[in-house]
């Protein structure tokens, strides 16, 4: 079964490292102002297959790649974009440097199919400063890739980024094993950390959602995050997180409060037992097998328990089947 499923199964991220690197330095007047692509006596203009205001002409990005000249309103955002929080004064000032300097390296598109436009995959804070800027055009470069390949791109492009928040982080690890069957293994690999930290980031969606917005705007910390996991009971989690937020504890303060009984003596964050402890490791085992989330828990009756095995869609539910040798009877 390994040697199959590395036969049938994509690399996850392949190419982005040639997708992102080389930036190419865009002069504003070309987007803003003329909206005409500057050439030289090798440079011939073109236009885009599927939109005629468009332009296009080779930028000197070390590798002749094509940079094309879009509307911008032609570019719709990416539905699986990772980043849900975006720094409005960041925004601003990235907006007032391409007022400036102008656009330094070209966004990604693709075509989107059967209609006169274009999806991003990468780039989405470039575009949005590029539309607070007030440009018409802007410089970009146009892939042809499938949903995955693109999905992938803008998942991985985001998770590079130190600043993207550990809840959106969370949900876009989240979203790789379940919606494009990676595993651990490979997320931490392709992102050059350990897969303890990507665990660790997985266990962040299982926070309340009030929990989940706090963290995601900085009202609560990772760490804060992981210490009110320890509590199992939703509400004495809630009102722990207000009064830590109201009172601004430190992730130190906030175990303390908790080792004392300040809430409630059922939220104390208590250790794992050996059993949990090893039916975790489980868990985790048997998802990067299957490639999709895993969760093993044990029952109130000696040697009972649950196994929940996540599916996104009909094909990985049935690739999960073929991994499992179990052949339904027709």
């Amino acid at each position: 079964m390994a040697k199959q499923a590395k036969k049938t199964k994509k690399r996850l991220g392949k190419g982005l490292g040639g997708l992102l690197s080389n930036p190419v330095a865009v002069p504003v007047e070309t987007a803003e102002k003329s909206g005409d692509v500057p050439q030289s006596s090798s440079e011939a203009t073109t236009k885009v297959p599927g939109t005629a205001a468009a332009k296009s002409a080779v930028a000197d990005s070390g590798e002749g790649e094509q940079i094309s000249f879009l509307p911008i309103d032609l570019v719709e955002p990416n539905t699986l974009q990772p980043r849900q929080v975006f720094d409005d004064d960041a925004l601003g000032q990235l907006a007032d440097s391409i007022q400036k300097a102008g656009v330094m390296q070209a966004i990604v598109v693709r075509k989107r199919e059967g209609v006169d436009g274009y999806e991003l995959i990468a780039g989405e804070r470039r575009l949005r400063a590029a539309q607070i800027a007030g440009l018409k055009t802007i410089p970009a470069t146009i892939k042809d890739v499938d949903d995955r390949t693109a999905a992938e791109w803008a998942l991985i492009e985001n998770l590079q980024r130190e600043d993207l928040n550990p809840i959106d982080r969370a949900e876009a690890f989240d979203r790789l094993i379940v919606k494009f069957e990676a595993t651990q293994k490979e997320i931490a690999e392709q992102l050059g950390i350990n897969r303890s930290s990507v665990s660790n980031f997985l266990r962040l969606n299982d926070l309340d959602d009030f929990v989940k917005d706090a963290v995601r705007d900085g009202r609560l910390s990772m760490g804060h995050a992981k210490v009110i996991l320890g509590i199992p009971d939703l509400t004495q989690s809630k009102a722990i997180a207000t009064r830590c937020m109201r009172e601004q504890w430190s992730v130190r303060e906030l175990e303390r409060q908790l080792q004392k009984g300040g809430s409630n003596s059922k939220s104390m964050e208590k250790e794992k037992s050996p059993l949990e402890m090893y039916m975790d490791s489980l868990s985790e085992q048997l998802g990067n097998h299957l490639g999709t989330k895993v969760d093993i828990s044990t029952g109130h009756k000696k040697g009972s328990g649950k196994l929940t095995i996540t599916f996104y869609d009909n094909d990985q539910f049935e690739g999960i089947l073929d991994k499992l040798h179990f052949k339904p009877v027709s």
